[in-house]
């Protein structure tokens, strides 16, 4: 069955408003940029609108008032928003408009989520005239955000080195974050990922393998309990039988992960989970223990 949203004001069709997002800078196709992006590097997206002659019948505005092209582009693990707007303008008979989004590239990472909005008075249909408009209305948007990966996934396990000052992170070596949403189904490179500081002067051995051993073995105990942890949340829905099923069929997923984690230090899933929300001490101990942690020199 399908689902209309529904909107307190006269909104366009999905077909009134025509836009496209290209990567101008630096000069790739959506699908390449991962290629062409280094770490560090600003990235700069032209969103594009046309509106059909529709548009106005449908929203009951005027040509003669003000509508803009917003172009969005927000990146998570930066925890950053950018956007950049243009007002609409008659052009050979058609009314286009076009805006240039700027990202700042010194804290960009993993992916940026472009959109594209169109912004102007909505009609509410009041029969009070300080209630009849609607300004600043989000009257059409592209029907799913425009997705730019920008690191391949072939690393073993998904790392990003970021800055944490700049982003709002604690000043700690590293983090493991994830996707609150994502379930035993999801892949591996989009549920879960290790941030390392990059203000941290321990930051470049991490990356390059050099670290003390106890710092992996540290870094991979917080893997265990945050997988577990994010598995934990899905037990009522999801039982950990059934999470071993989805782990036998996919190889990739968070909860083939998870069976493997389990594994490695010796106890069944179920177990993991269980511990992972009621005695996370023990879990860490255990996890420790299995990682041989302080076995060798301390960090």
């Amino acid at each position: 069955m399908a689902v209309l949203e529904s909107k307190p004001f006269l909104a366009p069709s999905h077909t009134a408003v025509n836009a496209e997002i290209e990567v101008v800078e630096p000069a790739s196709e959506v699908g390449d940029i991962s290629e062409r992006w280094e770490p560090g590097q600003r990235i700069v997206l032209r969103c594009r609108a046309e509106l059909s002659p529709d548009f106005w019948t449908q929203t009951g505005i005027s040509p003669d008032e003000e509508i803009s092209l917003v172009g969005n582009a927000t990146c998570l693990p930066a925890r950053a928003t950018w956007r950049s707007s243009a007002s609409f303008s008659e052009q050979d008979g058609c009314w286009r408009a076009e805006t240039l989004v700027e990202i700042d590239g010194a804290i960009l990472a993993v992916e940026l989520l472009a959109d594209a909005w169109v912004v102007g008075p909505a009609r509410t249909g009041s029969t009070d005239p300080r209630n009849a408009t609607h300004e600043g209305a989000k009257l059409w948007q592209l029907p799913r955000p425009l997705k730019l990966e920008l690191e391949s996934d072939q690393a073993a396990f998904p790392t990003t080195a970021i800055s944490f000052s700049q982003t709002g992170r604690r000043d700690v070596p590293w983090v493991v974050e994830t996707n609150l949403d994502a379930d035993p189904t999801w892949s591996v490179s989009s549920a879960i990922r290790l941030y390392v500081n990059s203000d941290s002067s321990r930051a470049a051995s991490i990356l390059d393998g050099t670290a003390p051993e106890d710092s992996y073995a540290l870094i991979q105990s917080d893997i265990h309990l945050v997988v577990f942890h994010q598995l934990a949340n899905w037990r009522d829905a999801i039982s950990p039988s059934q999470m071993d099923t989805i782990a036998e069929h996919d190889h990739n997923s968070l909860a083939a992960l998870g069976a493997a984690l389990a594994q490695n230090i010796g106890i069944p899933l179920g177990e993991a989970l269980r511990m992972s929300k009621e005695e996370p001490s023990n879990l860490i101990a255990r996890s420790r223990e299995a990682l041989r942690f302080g076995r060798d020199e301390h960090p």
